[in-house]
């Protein structure tokens, strides 16, 4: 049965329908993991939120797992838009672990019908996978998720816990290669923005690079948090290191130990380290677009 056209591409009203309930699903377990970890608290199970409140003696209190814990559960544009904790470490029960795997269980399962609904594309050339999606969310009248945070899924740590320490990735980029068409093509886009760059950007690609040379994009990317941990398995003392998004769940009453460092970008003073030797030279070639050459030998 069709009920609801999305450009030219039909969609069954049970996938609506599917789309609907999974992001219901999404709130439910959202509203269960904030009482149960409210809950939590009044048990003393401690909390530790470094960027939370003026004092150090704030990020421990209700409040911050509180405003932790909101944020965690932030599925809309606005919700994500406002959302103030990137870090932090929430002691829980057995019964709130359940709920966070439940809540990304519950992610897991959106995520495949938000494919479902994206895949219908392939049925009909010169519709976008975006625009299907688009309409099927405004269908169910839930367009204004962040996808992404829907996605998102809240980090267990491993039982026994024993340290765990937040650091920053820094001074890192995506590197994309190019050949000279595909630099021109991105030099002929700014033209929407600036004809003038484009031309510019196009006169100096003529001058310095020639068709046959290897070109290189340089992205900076934004700092990168990651979280360095130690727990106990078996007798032994494990030590690991994963990126962090957000807070994560640590499966017992009380904090391990503790260190929590400022993103560097907020510093005043930058710390003087030694470059790697690189194979690119140092200063792009277009500089509106992040364009470099490969250093002569």
């Amino acid at each position: 049965m069709l009920n609801s056209d999305v450009g030219d591409v039909p969609v069954p009203r049970d996938l609506i329908e599917e789309l609907s309930t999974a992001y219901q699903s999404l709130v439910d377990h959202c509203e269960g993991l904030k009482k149960l970890s409210e809950a939590d608290h009044a048990r003393n199970f401690e909390v530790y939120i470094p960027t939370f409140g003026a004092t150090e003696k704030q990020r421990y209190t209700s409040d911050a797992r509180r405003a932790a814990i909101i944020d965690a559960v932030g599925l809309t544009i606005d919700d994500t838009h406002n959302r103030k904790y990137e870090a932090g470490i929430i002691c829980a029960s057995d019964a709130t672990v359940s709920a966070v795997e439940q809540l990304n269980a519950a992610k897991s399962h959106f995520k495949g019908t938000v494919l479902k609904i994206r895949n219908l594309s392939l049925e009909k050339r010169g519709v976008s996978r975006e625009t299907v999606l688009k309409n099927a969310l405004k269908s169910a009248g839930i367009q204004t998720l962040d996808l992404r945070e829907c996605y998102r899924q809240i980090r267990i740590m491993p039982r026994n816990l024993d340290s765990i320490s937040w650091t920053w990735a820094t001074s890192h980029a995506r590197i994309q290669k190019l050949s000279f068409d595909e630099a021109m093509a991105l030099a002929e886009g700014l033209r929407d923005r600036d004809v003038e760059l484009a031309d510019t950007a196009i006169d100096v690609l003529r001058r310095k690079c020639s068709p046959d040379q290897p070109l290189v994009r340089r992205i900076t990317l934004p700092n990168q948090l990651r979280a360095n941990y130690a727990y106990r398995e078996a007798g032994k003392v494990l030590r690991k290191s994963c990126p962090i998004s957000g807070v994560v769940i640590a499966q017992q009453e009380t904090l391990p130990r503790l260190a929590w460092r400022e993103n560097p970008a907020f510093r005043k003073e930058v710390p003087v380290r030694l470059q790697r030797e690189s194979k690119i030279e140092p200063e792009p070639v277009i500089q509106a677009l992040s364009i470099h050459r490969y250093v002569d030998g």
